[in-house]
């Protein structure tokens, strides 16, 4: 009898240790710091396509750049990840020729490119053109919703696209300038009673941007110093894509010693009686998608988006188009109904944007059995990221995320997988949060980084058992 109850004991405390690894994660979240948020939590075993937790998995949330994943899926689905973006460029037949640009929204053309260009008129002996005409009506130009903000993320995107629209401040401490790169005739700054700080400090200086004519103008105010360059502070949009991708141009071809007559001209050209002069081709689309996600680029998404417009719907490539494709992706890949969840966008930025932790569970699960060798390139590694320096992660656990965040709104969210190397298998996990009521802003981390540490804790601890 005391064996059968010692049986029974043993018995019943390894059921609930069995039952309970996910105890920690509950315990977490009775935390001071989600006193006042919103959460959504999936764990999901990929080898049982089983979900072994969950909390709240059906409401709506804002998913901020966790919508690129969704886009990837989307783009994957309809191109080959060879795709590139063909930007063609042409010469009539007068005697003092005029160029044409045709745009294609290939995100980021380069001085290289521009350079081959000057090169050919080179080799033909063409050392003046008339003008140069600039055509952006296959891609729709991006709306500014921004103001006068020139923060980078809010570049904007169109058919003629140089350096992702943005530019680069350089601090100089030893003679207390900032230069710009790409150097550019478009860019004139307003330093007055700027302050240069040392590399020890950062000077976190207010940025606006306005437009002039001919050319942008940055107000910069406050103080500066090397580690504000170093941590994106000084990364720009410009406001006008394609008046910068024309300045560029035009000043390349002057680099190389041809000299344009007549200003430039932005209009819609049809090819009769033009000869193509050559075809700029960008890198391959995966390429693009894998800059998309590591580095969270709107612009790239904002692109991206519009050109599965054109290509499938038609000219010119517009938002609305690209957002029926990846409507069809959710409903016939995820098994998603379209008045399930809400996309206004492909980057993320807006506000309006919605899904749940289900969705994006979903697509880790689809993605992960239709592109696995895609995981490691479209997902951060957070063992080679400073953003999870101070996560305790296992020396056989390979964790790969994407994170979500809008601060000024309060969400932070954070979806990946999680590979045991020790065992064998893997995992999925999603973290949706957000403040109630907008009370506070939420930084990257705040609130999905103990989370996550919890969960990696939780699988571990279920393994061992």
């Amino acid at each position: 009898m005391v064996l059968l109850r010692l049986f029974l004991i043993v018995l019943f405390s390894f059921s609930f240790i069995q039952g309970q690894p996910f105890e920690d994660i509950e315990s977490r979240l009775q935390d001071r710091l989600y006193r006042d948020v919103d959460v959504a939590i999936i764990i999901s075993d990929l080898s049982l396509s089983n979900s072994l937790y969950k909390v709240q998995p059906h409401l709506d949330f804002i998913p901020a750049s966790l919508t690129k994943l969704f886009l990837t899926g989307t783009c994957l689905d309809y191109l080959s990840t060879s795709y590139r973006f063909k930007t063609k460029v042409y010469l009539d037949k007068e005697d003092i020729p005029s160029l044409y640009v045709k745009g294609e929204g290939d995100p980021n053309q380069t001085r290289e490119q521009f350079i081959l260009i000057a090169k050919a008129l080179k080799k033909k002996n063409i050392g003046v053109l008339k003008s140069i005409i600039l055509d952006a009506s296959k891609i729709q130009m991006d709306a500014n919703l921004y103001g006068n903000s020139a923060r980078y993320y809010y570049a904007l995107g169109g058919a003629l696209n140089f350096n992702y629209n943005q530019i680069r401040l350089l601090v100089n401490e030893d003679q207390k300038q900032l230069t710009v790169s790409p150097e550019s005739s478009f860019v004139d700054l307003d330093i007055r009673s700027l302050r240069y700080l040392s590399s020890k400090k950062r000077g976190f200086p207010k940025i606006s941007l306005h437009q002039r004519p001919g050319f942008d103008k940055y107000i910069i105010r406050g103080a500066v110093s090397k580690q504000d360059e170093m941590y994106t502070n000084l990364n720009l949009r410009v406001s006008r894509p394609t008046h910068f991708y024309a300045s560029m141009l035009k000043q390349v071809l002057l680099d190389h010693d041809i000299r344009v007559i007549e200003p430039l001209s932005f209009e819609r050209f049809y090819n009769k009686k033009k000869k193509r002069l050559l075809t700029l081709t960008s890198l391959p689309l995966f390429n693009y998608l894998e800059d998309m996600n590591q580095d969270s680029s709107n612009m790239i998404a904002s692109s991206i988006l519009k050109v599965l417009g054109k290509l499938k719907y038609g000219e010119p490539g517009t938002q609305r188009k690209g957002l029926l494709l990846m409507d069809q992706f959710m409903y016939k890949r995820l098994d998603v109904q379209t008045e399930m969840f809400k996309f206004k966008d492909g980057s993320g930025l807006s506000s309006y944007n919605r899904i749940t932790a289900d969705h994006v569970s979903r697509f880790l699960t689809y993605f992960k059995k239709k592109y696995p060798e895609s995981i490691k390139t479209m997902f951060v590694d957070i063992k080679q990221s400073s953003d999870y320096d101070d996560m305790e992660v296992p020396e056989y656990y390979d964790v790969y995320v994407k994170s979500g965040t809008l601060s000024n709104l309060g969400v932070n969210n954070l979806a990946g997988y999680v590979n045991d190397s020790r065992i064998g298998k893997s995992y999925s996990f999603v973290i949706l949060t957000k403040y109630r009521d907008n009370k506070e802003p939420a930084y990257k981390g705040t609130l999905s980084n103990p989370l996550l540490q919890q969960i990696l804790a939780s699988i571990q601890k279920m393994s061992l058992n």
